[in-house]
């Protein structure tokens, strides 16, 4: 199996090469046209014999295209005034939030409250079905434990079906 990483970079790889080869008989011909390489060999000829103009003209050149840099970024900078009305519209998005996550926090809670009052319910009816000599009053609170029980699984069950959706 094949590293993420080496998987990447072969796929890297067959795009740029496929871009090469696509661009290399274009690029080859307007080369050829223009007669770049002939004025490359001979601006390079050039360089050679004067290796301190060369060096001042490329200097000169960075430095130019830095400050050129510099000040296109002043001149954004300074264009770009913050627009607060937009930064204060956010506000409502986060109180909303905010009201989401409490109701949910409520919701938790209830629930919780809830399965607390289920397992007291199973208690209480598991303790009367326990006892061996029942009165009347006993086999009513059974019934009537058993359906209260039965309404907590209920609701329970709802609110599961309600998370999944």
């Amino acid at each position: 199996m094949k590293s993420l990483r080496k998987t990447i970079l072969d796929g890297r790889n067959s795009v740029g090469n496929a871009l090469g080869s696509w661009l290399r008989p274009r690029m080859g011909a307007i080369g050829t046209r223009c007669r770049l390489a002939a004025r490359v060999r001979k601006a390079n000829a050039w360089a050679s014999r004067h290796p301190r103009r060369t060096f001042g003209y490329v200097v000169a050149t960075l430095a130019m295209i830095l400050v050129c840099d510099i000040i296109m970024t002043g001149a954004r900078m300074e264009s770009k005034d913050p627009d607060l009305q937009t930064i204060a519209k956010v506000e409502p998005i986060f109180s909303g939030f905010r009201t989401i996550q409490a109701n949910k926090e409520a919701q938790r809670s209830r629930l919780l409250e809830i399965a607390g009052d289920g397992q007291a319910v199973k208690h209480e009816l598991d303790s009367l079905i326990a006892v061996r000599h029942k009165t009347h009053a006993d086999s009513i609170g059974i019934i009537r434990r058993y359906r209260q029980l039965e309404q907590i699984v209920k609701s329970l069950k709802q609110y599961d079906n309600n998370e999944k959706d």
